[in-house]
């Protein structure tokens, strides 16, 4: 199943079918893929309980990170993407599209690391995590209109991509947590239309901030907190 795709292509470029600052035009051609950049978060709130419980053995630090409906960034997170877009600004580094998931976490590193290098957002829940029951509430977030309420700014940016009562919905309240909003397909099933769907966007330069439980399956690789790193997909070799 593919994706929804809020950019159409017209002739020999693409742009937004909906975005009142029109078109980065791009050529759009088999061939031709962005140059995909992809951030892992800064740290939030249940991050600090989760790697206690881990290297500790300790179940009720576990809980207590796995009871944090959609956690914020602590004050290091947030140092952490700013240290990030410090580190953009410095590189003169700009990129056409940010692709960021509904997760607070996620949206706050988003506006504070990118929101002065990047020319447009678009959030998707196509991107987030498996919500397992287990993993309690930092897997799940908040409705869309709870979600703008808290964070006004994306009244700007283009949430076409969240259909609820389809890829976001809302649990049970009997899971840790609470009952939250999700994507009810797992990671695995969502991870090459992903692919695909990133490898096909008419721009230049895209990148994805998310989490690590999606980036260890799409990108192969354990990302830190704000680490920025470029990757390409390789092509398979056409069998003529």
């Amino acid at each position: 199943e593919a994706l929804h795709n809020p950019y159409t292509a017209t002739g020999d470029t693409a742009s937004p079918s909906h975005h009142p600052s029109g078109a980065i035009p791009r050529p759009v051609g088999r061939n031709i893929m962005p140059r995909l950049f992809f951030v892992r978060h800064g740290e939030a709130l249940h991050n600090p309980y989760i790697v206690r419980g881990k290297r500790d053995n300790d179940d009720a630090a576990l809980r207590e990170g796995r009871s944090i409906l959609n956690p914020s960034l602590t004050d290091v997170g947030r140092e952490q993407a700013r240290a990030l877009a410090r580190t953009l600004e410095k590189d003169g580094m700009r990129f056409d599209l940010l692709i960021t998931t509904p997760l607070a976490r996620a949206i706050e590193t988003s506006h504070i690391a990118f929101g002065a290098c990047t020319d447009r957002f678009l959030v998707t829940p196509e991107a987030t995590e498996t919500a397992e029951e287990r993993l309690g509430g930092p897997q799940r977030g908040w409705s869309i209109d709870e979600t703008i309420t808290k964070y006004p700014f994306l009244r700007e940016w283009d949430l076409s991509a969240m259909k609820e009562g389809s890829n976001w919905v809302l649990g049970d309240s009997s899971v840790l947590g609470g009952a939250g909003w999700y994507n009810p397909k797992p990671i695995s099933e969502r991870i090459e239309p992903l692919k695909a769907w990133l490898k096909s966007l008419p721009h230049e330069r895209v990148v994805v901030v998310g989490h690590s439980g999606v980036f260890d399956k799409l990108l192969g690789l354990q990302m830190a907190n704000c680490e920025l790193i470029e990757h390409a997909f390789t092509e398979p070799e056409d069998s003529g």
